[in-house]
């Protein structure tokens, strides 16, 4: 297990699962939805082709050393595998919060750490599936390959009479003999990870002395000017660390929140459009579309709550590193920061600033990635119980009182372009369950799938009663978009 993927396992408490959890809709036919028996039947046949299957934690002995993964020798599919009715009047607003009931409380860490939900009784005759996978078992790139596991491209019909297929466990060592041979392990990677964060910080610190002479030189020549007002130098500290000099300004979704209770809601744009609004700026990407989609929308909604600051707001961004096709399994992410200029009044504008921000972020992943390793190094040197307090101290109230780092996360995923089924019913939209982690309460996922866009808002309730209003408000900055597109590319 490596220190990211232990971290996330830290990050989870009671009421704030670290899972990501796809949601598919499948088609109505005039036969009904599938039998529950019938999708029991596809994880049991299928599951086991992949290496998430049986994964477990096995936990650090006496607490000291270190947690590492493990695989069962059987799954319990009737614990993974549910059924659940969505109640009446049984629509979309219905299933969705069928879907965060169902995966409202983090997953048992005493079982392989997935589950499915089977949700039947939608009024149109549609259902759907819940996939929930720990992020610390796999990223949102890693659910899209296992997509290939469980889905085809054409409909298939179940097979009811085939065997379930044998998972391969393997024996781990008892944990006293864990002890003895990972304790004295422990201590030789802490020296290597303290290394490794004292070159770190001797190639850093003669950038924090000049930068500090130079915001102090700059308030002077300036009669005191106020850190991070134009004119004063900015120090650079890493992007999970609040900055008196460079946060992005407080908003509604950096609040404290006493109640875990999600709020979720989904909308569909044609991924045609989306790329033709590409052609509105020079060397705009559809990401740098869809976070000018998120910045409109946020605009107008921070606007209507009498929320909206006079700068920009920052979203970070999961960015896949795989190389060579990477793996199914594991997490292969960094992040990036991007700027989302809320207070420009012009959408065209607004795309620009995006472009010009997203494109300075990728130019700063070297230096993002190096950071989120030290992060790592950091969480190999502490204790696992001292990491958990921190993790649950920036959920606190009184984590309020330092600079936000972010308001919020975006997360883009390039799915499919074709239809898949599920046995023999074509999946019509997928959407993806984001994970609030205080203090970030806001997560939007978009998944182009097939010939749309599909793209989830998933925060808390207690500060986003209405996340549809998010969630329409992209459809809104996407017409403005359009209506600046030149008639011969629209």
């Amino acid at each position: 297990m490596n220190s990211m993927e232990s971290i996330y396992l830290r990050l989870e408490r009671d009421g704030y699962p670290m899972d990501v959890a796809g949601i598919y809709l499948l088609e109505a036919t005039p036969e009904g939805p599938l039998p529950f028996d019938d999708i029991r039947a596809i994880f049991s046949q299928r599951m086991a082709d992949s290496p998430v299957a049986n994964r477990m934690v096995a936990h650090a002995p006496l607490g000291i050393g270190e947690d590492r993964w493990t695989q069962a020798d059987a799954v319990d599919f009737d614990a993974h595998v549910r059924h659940r009715v969505v109640p009446a009047p049984g629509d979309l607003p219905a299933m969705l919060a069928t879907a965060l009931e169902v995966s409202a409380e983090p997953l048992d860490r005493g079982r392989p750490l997935w589950q499915a939900w089977y949700l039947t009784g939608l009024a149109d005759g549609r259902a759907a599936l819940v996939l929930r996978l720990h992020h610390a078992v796999i990223d949102g790139m890693g659910m899209i390959a296992l997509q290939q596991v469980l889905l085809d491209d054409e409909p298939t019909p179940v097979l009811r009479d085939r065997e379930p297929s044998p998972v391969a466990g393997r024996e781990y060592p008892s944990l006293a003999r864990r002890a003895l041979l990972e304790i004295p392990s422990r201590l030789v990677a802490n020296t290597v990870a303290t290394q490794r964060l004292l070159g770190r910080l001797a190639a850093t610190v003669p950038q924090l002395v000049a930068s500090s002479a130079q915001l102090l030189t700059g308030a002077a020549d300036q009669g005191g000017a106020r850190a991070g007002s134009p004119g004063a130098a900015s120090i650079r500290l890493p992007g999970y660390l609040p900055s008196l000099t460079d946060a992005p300004p407080v908003t509604l979704f950096n609040q404290h929140v006493s109640d875990p209770l999600k709020s979720m809601a989904v909308t569909t744009l044609p991924f045609e459009q989306v790329q033709s609004v590409r052609r509105i700026v020079p060397g705009a990407t559809v990401n740098d579309v869809l976070l000018a989609l998120v910045t409109g929308a946020m605009r107008d909604y921070l606007a209507a709550q009498g929320d909206l600051p006079d700068g920009p707001i920052r979203t970070t961004c999961p960015v896949n590193v795989r190389t060579g096709g990477g793996g199914a399994q594991g997490n292969h992410i960094t992040t990036m920061w991007v700027e989302l200029p809320v207070h420009l009044g012009d959408p065209i504008d607004r795309l620009a600033a995006v472009r010009t921000s997203s494109a300075a972020a990728k130019e700063d992943l070297p230096r993002s990635t190096a950071e989120w390793e030290s992060l790592a190094d950091i969480g190999d040197l502490l204790l696992p119980g001292i990491v958990t307090a921190a993790m649950a101290f920036a959920g606190t109230k009184a984590f309020g009182l330092f600079p936000p780092t972010q308001n919020l996360t975006v997360s883009t995923l390039a799915g499919p372009r074709q239809p898949l089924y599920l046995a023999t019913r074509r999946i019509t939209n997928t959407f993806l369950r984001g994970i609030i982690c205080p203090p970030i309460h806001l997560f939007i996922a978009a998944i182009t799938y097939d010939q749309d866009v599909n793209v989830t808002i998933t925060t808390v309730r207690q500060l986003c009663p209405n996340p549809q209003a998010l969630a329409d408000g992209l459809r809104v900055e996407l017409d403005r978009l359009l209506a600046a597109v030149p008639r011969s590319d629209a």
